[in-house]
């Protein structure tokens, strides 16, 4: 079923719950209000015919009766009936008994409703003690009561009725705005699903501008994001085009060393009488070239086993400015040309994985080495090492890109594979630090990272 049918299909059901509980609940409490008014009326009547009780009783009761339409009886202190307007008195049993009577006897008034064993019919009954200690009693019968009940109770369901109908007719136009309402949202989403993009206009209620607002969120949303589409198409196009790049650059990283211990292998294969001195040198280059090979290797290795997250480093306790003389040293066999200056300062013991922390300097020097033509200094200042260098540096755009894995700056001379950055991130981040960058492209840059002091020795 639709929301709106069903809405109206609940109201419907509410309406007849509410009339069947309204008409049992004001049966009774109206009920209960038309005995009350009887009993006031019938305890008028008493007040109004004692003061003219006197004689012949039996003729008066009788007048009285006919006069009032009700039924009229005196009986004395002992229960005895001296007078009956509706039955002959004599066959009337003692009343000294009855709950009326004895209710007056005791307050002064009495009443009650129930069944006349002499009538045979339910009467409400009201009593009152007169001075000398007779009882006066006026009685009406249940059935007159209700007539006039019923006929106040129809008028209060007839009323209620209409209430009830103006209701549903306010009901039905609401659901029919509700149909339509939700017409717009349905033709909304189906525009969505075929991607048209537009605005929903739904203002009947609250509830429907709350809806029509997330859903014009969403379609705005969908809208950029279809907009931006074709810039991710763009994006994946380029990235592709930097992994063949990249390969491009493995390739050659590796094809010359692989060349150079081709070629001084072939050269010494074909003169075994070579002179000793050249001979050495020969294995010398080829011993290089297989160095370097090597160091790609174990790079490559690295951050693959960084990408699984089986790295853990062990701490010890080392010198800072040490290792950093053994990382320079290292990269002295492959840049014999450079000049690499170390200054040391302060303390410079920390507690740190020390061939993570070796690799992390080696890679910076290495970088700065690769990017420049001029001296690089290191600087160690307690646990705070800055590698600088005068080089090409860095556009602001490529400072947050620079440590990203296989990033490599574009119209750059050197072909790396642009792990080095991104391992030495990584390994800081292992350590609770991380890698500074300060660069100006075209002057050169700083490099620097600084072990917390929840590392260092005490």
């Amino acid at each position: 079923m639709k929301l709106s049918r069903i809405f109206f299909a609940h109201l419907v059901l509410l309406l007849g719950a509410l009339l069947l509980i309204l008409s049992v609940v004001s049966y009774y409490t109206l009920k209960n209000i038309e005995i009350q008014r009887y009993k006031d009326m019938l305890e008028k009547s008493i007040i109004l015919l004692e003061p003219q009780l006197g004689g012949d009783l039996d003729r008066q009761v009788g007048r009285f009766s006919k006069e009032l339409g009700e039924r009229i009886t005196i009986i004395d202190p002992k229960g005895v009936v001296v007078a009956e307007s509706h039955f002959d008195k004599s066959q009337m049993e003692n009343h000294a008994a009855r709950p009326e009577i004895i209710e007056a006897r005791k307050s002064g008034w009495g009443s009650s409703v129930r069944y006349s064993a002499t009538l045979h019919k339910d009467l409400l009954y009201v009593a009152k003690r007169l001075k000398d200690g007779s009882f006066l009693r006026v009685a009406i019968e249940l059935a007159t009561i209700k007539q006039n009940f019923y006929a106040l109770w129809l008028k209060f369901l007839a009323i209620f009725a209409l209430f009830a109908v103006v209701a549903l007719w306010i009901s039905y136009v609401l659901s029919r705005k509700i149909d339509k309402e939700i017409g717009k949202i349905v033709a909304f989403l189906q525009d969505l699903s075929q991607k048209h993009y537009t605005t929903l206009k739904v203002n009947f209620a609250k509830e429907f501008e709350i809806i029509g607002s997330y859903l014009n969120q969403l379609s705005a949303k969908l809208k950029k994001r279809e907009d931006k589409k074709n810039k991710y198409t763009k994006k994946l196009k380029a990235l592709t085009r930097q992994r063949t790049e990249l390969i491009s650059a493995i390739s050659h990283e590796f094809k010359n060393p692989v060349a150079i211990i081709h070629g001084y292998a072939e050269t010494l294969l074909d003169d075994p009488d070579m002179p000793p001195k050249i001979r050495q040198r020969f294995i010398q280059k080829i011993y290089s070239a297989s160095q370097k090979i090597s160091y790609m290797i174990d790079r490559l290795a690295l951050a693959i086993k960084m990408e699984s997250g089986k790295i853990e480093p062990q701490m010890s306790q080392f010198d800072l400015c040490e290792v950093a003389h053994e990382a320079v040293k290292f990269l002295k066999d492959r840049y014999k040309n450079r000049n690499v200056h170390v200054e040391c300062s302060g303390d410079n013991m920390v507690v740190a994985d020390r061939q993570m922390i070796q690799a992390v300097i080696e890679n910076l020097v290495d970088n700065a080495l690769k990017y420049s033509e001029l001296d690089v200094d290191v600087k160690i200042e307690g646990s705070r090492v800055s590698v600088i260098d005068r080089g090409v540096g860095l556009k602001e755009n490529e400072i947050g890109k620079i440590t990203k894995k296989f990033y490599r700056v574009q119209n750059s001379w050197d072909n790396s594979m642009g792990l080095g950055l991104y391992i030495v991130s990584y390994l800081l981040e292992l350590h609770g630090s991380r890698l500074e960058i300060e660069s100006s492209f075209g002057k050169g840059s700083c490099f620097c990272f600084e072990l917390p002091t929840s590392t260092l020795q005490e």
